[in-house]
């Protein structure tokens, strides 16, 4: 879980509109929030993830829905408030159901930063605080079909390639024949290893986590700093990299 972008309403949700299909949904518990221009703006906010599990929507089992934060069966008065609306998958959004979040709060990853209440361990969720608990319990977030067999399946390969490209800047590095292939071979593994822990990318707080870290992290960039290969572009993923990342409890 990350911090999503909080994006402005569409334009076509006017104060107007809102009013009008609040009053709808009281009379006829119609769902009005069913509108492609929502949908579409919710899908931006989270880079086209569910804004809790970080599973990419609109594919395949994987179905978008319209999370209302706080529960539109008891707030019904929020049920098009723009800033109660979230991007959500359908497994988690029956995992939370009406759960009174006024009352026992999560964690909102839309106006929250998730590092403040969560880590992982062994690509688990551990809360940090009551917020965190919670949340992991209510989202059902430490199901082990559901998302834990996942994350380690995306971890592991991650570590394990940083692990071999570890292995190889090593090797570049003692040998007298240093080559522009070999060189662009490893900048190249690199690079589209961290851009899989940047926010766009599907568990992306897992990849960053394990990538960051993990020893094999620090012993390639202070390879890349002594070969003078650390530049503005790594700068910039690193920084991506530490914003998606949770702490990691052994």
């Amino acid at each position: 879980m990350i911090k999503i972008k909080d994006l402005p309403a569409p334009t076509e949700l006017t104060d107007e509109l809102i009013e009008q299909l609040t009053e709808e949904f009281k009379l006829t518990d119609k769902a009005v929030w069913k509108k492609e221009y929502i949908s579409k703006q919710l899908l931006a906010m989270s880079e086209g993830k569910c804004c809790f599990s970080e599973c990419k929507l609109v594919e395949e089992g994987k179905y978008l829905e319209v999370e209302h934060f706080y529960p539109k069966s008891i707030y019904p008065d929020e049920v098009l408030k723009w800033e109660n609306l979230l991007p959500i998958s359908s497994a988690v959004n029956k995992a939370k159901l009406d759960h009174d979040t006024k009352i026992e709060p999560i964690i909102n990853p839309r106006f929250d930063d998730p590092k403040k209440h969560l880590a992982f361990r062994a690509y688990r969720f551990k809360g940090k605080d009551e917020i965190g608990n919670t949340t992991i319990e209510v989202l059902n977030l430490n199901d082990t079909n559901l998302w834990v067999n996942k994350r380690f399946e995306i971890g592991n390969y991650a570590v394990e390639r940083l692990e071999e490209i570890s292995k190889d800047l090593e090797e570049y590095d003692d040998s007298t024949n240093k080559t522009t292939v070999k060189k662009n071979k490893i900048i190249r593994k690199l690079r589209n290893l961290f851009h899989e822990g940047t926010p766009k990318a599907e568990y992306s707080s897992v990849v960053a986590s394990y990538i960051l870290h993990d020893n094999d992290y620090e012993i390639i960039k202070n390879l890349l700093i002594k070969n003078d290969l650390w530049d503005d572009e790594f700068k910039e993923l690193e920084q991506q990299l530490k914003f998606c990342a949770l702490d990691v409890i052994s």
